[in-house]
């Protein structure tokens, strides 16, 4: 074999090694509370490599969802155990927006002002990005689905990462029961305070 083969055939063997770990990433959806009037959904990433590259230094993705059975209210920034992974230190300081594009299109970004050293020797594998939080406007199975526009390493170089789609069955409360219910519960108070 020739020196120039060798080099080529290794530099091939990297990049598809490259390819292969970029390919076990996934963003996925992941329900996090529901009540009869709310649901809070978690993004999440998994399949990084933990203390070591790749990290995660951006990202932008749109959350895909039914407005006629939700409503984007607000969102929460950050992992609840591990808090905002993209920021390692915790300094706030990261541009990042979760707006609404149009009508059932959630935009979710952030970029990273950590060193890409400190991205990738303190990030965890898998942690959550954000929490949305959605008000249920209807009952049945609505489904929220990821779209991803860009996500990068803690170097700036792209990643790949596939996604999971969420099924939810939104069941509120309607008003007339909320009523009727705290009606009996205030009769049955005062029937045992007497």
């Amino acid at each position: 074999m020739t020196h120039g083969f060798r080099q080529i055939l290794a530099g091939a063997m990297l990049l598809s090694a490259a390819a292969a770990a970029n390919a076990a990433i996934e963003l996925s959806l992941l329900p996090v509370s529901q009540s009869a009037a709310e649901l809070s959904v978690g993004v999440a990433i998994s399949g990084l490599s933990d203390g070591a590259a790749p990290a995660l230094g951006a990202y932008d993705f749109d959350v895909l969802f039914d407005t006629a059975h939700l409503a984007y209210v607000s969102a929460d920034f950050g992992d609840a155990g591990l808090g905002d992974q993209l920021d390692a230190f915790a300094l706030g300081v990261n541009p990042q927006s979760a707006a609404l594009a149009e009508a059932g299109k959630l935009n979710v970004f952030e970029l990273s002002l950590d060193d890409p050293a400190d991205l990738n020797a303190w990030q965890a594998d898998n942690f959550t990005l954000a929490v949305l939080h959605f008000n249920i406007l209807q009952a049945g199975d609505t489904t929220l689905s990821l779209a991803v526009n860009a996500l990068g390493d803690a170097d700036g170089d792209a990643l790949a990462a596939s996604t999971t789609p969420l099924t939810v069955t939104a069941v509120p409360v309607p008003p007339a029961f909320a009523l009727m219910a705290a009606g009996l519960g205030l009769l049955f108070k005062s029937r045992r305070s007497a």
